[in-house]
């Protein structure tokens, strides 16, 4: 009997541990690295759904699009020059007109969203 509640609380012990291991570290686990196009997919669909929803004008969600239109053309660009494959330097460029085209539309659907007072 005592042999038995050795090994009933050795597992527990085992199975608290493990537990706690996994749960303890959350940052610790890699989430998944969101590219380029994902980043662009994800900006049409906020700039379609903001349309939908009356947070942009028709507009406004070309103007937008025309930017994500001129940046995927920097990205085709600058892969002709670099054997298909995108340089730091012109990711780095590229990223920083993708969270250009971000703010611009955040801030769009915000103004929208905001009630003048009376």
């Amino acid at each position: 009997m005592n042999r038995t509640m050795a090994n009933l609380f050795l597992g527990l012990v085992v199975s608290a541990s493990i537990g706690s291991i996994t749960f303890a570290a959350p940052e610790a686990q890699a989430k998944p690295k969101v590219t380029i196009t994902d980043r662009i997919e994800i900006l049409s669909k906020k700039i379609e759904k903001g349309q939908k929803a009356n947070e942009l004008t028709l507009k406004e969600a070309d103007k937008l699009r025309s930017d994500i239109t001129k940046i995927n053309e920097k990205i085709e660009k600058a892969k002709s020059k670099n054997a298909g494959k995108l340089s730091y330097e012109d990711e780095s460029k590229i990223e920083k007109d993708l969270n250009k085209v971000s703010v611009k539309l955040t801030a769009k659907e915000l103004d929208k969203r905001t009630v003048s007072p009376n």
